[in-house]
């Protein structure tokens, strides 16, 4: 008998699940275990830094993927072999925080998503501190059990806002420009990640998060898991992101957080109040 897409999904959503939590324990005893002085590092672009760490976790990964599943995969890794032939694929980030990692911090983490036309699961991972993340197409799981959140936020004047930029001439540019909204915030935490602090946005320790230029492989476990928790996933203009925006056109910013203040950001930033 033919699987229906329900079984799919739930198949995929334990491959998301195995393929962190092993890749993530390999990540956290290497990073246990070596001198850090002597990781090998290079940049495959500008502030784009790659370790032996991300291509060792990016093939445990892609081994346990292929074992499971025939579906296309696309890596931050390896983005340059990927085609967009079917509308089912997994994405992989196999080191979300290479710079905190490769300094020895725990603020780093990885993610695998699965995407299935309008449904898609996904997991993330924090090895650093003892915490991982995933859902199934009908609940959310932190550390193994459903997770409910109950979350309460102060006034925006009181909030700490997440902003990510790679690159010092980016955030010289986008202070002088563009970024006059983070006025509103009375902290900017930046941890060199997208899942560390997405991670801390769905447990609800941060509120909002505002991530220049990023692409779907870092961002699709944030997007399936957030989904189905009623967080927002959008542009800068408050528009729902879809899979191809993400791949094949990266908006300039990509907001992730709960709805009242993601309404509320989203309006400042638009000069709509």
């Amino acid at each position: 008998m033919p699987k229906v897409r329900g079984d799919i999904i739930k198949l995929e959503s334990e491959i998301c699940l195995n393929s962190v939590n092993e890749a993530g324990n390999e990540l956290l005893n290497f990073q246990k275990n070596n001198n850090f002085k002597n990781l090998e590092k290079w940049n495959k672009f500008e502030a784009g830094l790659v370790t032996q760490a991300d291509l060792k976790s990016d093939k445990i990964i892609k081994e346990i993927i292929k074992n499971s599943s025939n579906h296309n995969v696309l890596s931050e890794e390896s983005r340059e072999e990927f085609n967009l032939i079917s509308e089912e694929f997994f994405c992989v980030d196999p080191l979300c925080g290479t710079v905190p990692y490769s300094n020895n911090l725990n603020s780093w983490g990885l993610t695998v998503s699965f995407f299935s036309g309008d449904k898609s699961v996904g997991a993330i991972a924090c090895p650093g501190i003892d915490e991982s993340i995933y859902c199934d197409e009908d609940n959310v799981y932190l550390n193994g059990e459903i997770y409910k959140p109950n979350i309460e936020f102060p006034e925006m004047i009181d909030m700490t806002l997440c902003l990510e930029i790679e690159q010092g001439k980016n955030w010289s540019k986008l202070f002088q420009n563009e970024l006059s909204w983070v006025n509103n915030f009375s902290y900017i935490n930046s941890f060199a990640s997208a899942v560390f602090p997405g991670l801390q946005i769905i447990k609800g320790n941060l509120p909002i998060m505002a991530i220049y230029k990023i692409s779907l492989e870092h961002v699709g476990g944030l997007i399936s898991i957030g989904e189905k928790l009623g967080l927002k996933s959008t542009d800068i203009f408050g528009n729902d992101l879809k899979t191809d925006n993400l791949i094949n056109d990266v908006p300039d910013w990509f907001i992730f957080g709960w709805p009242k203040v993601h309404e509320e950001l989203i309006n400042l930033i638009n000069n709509k109040e």
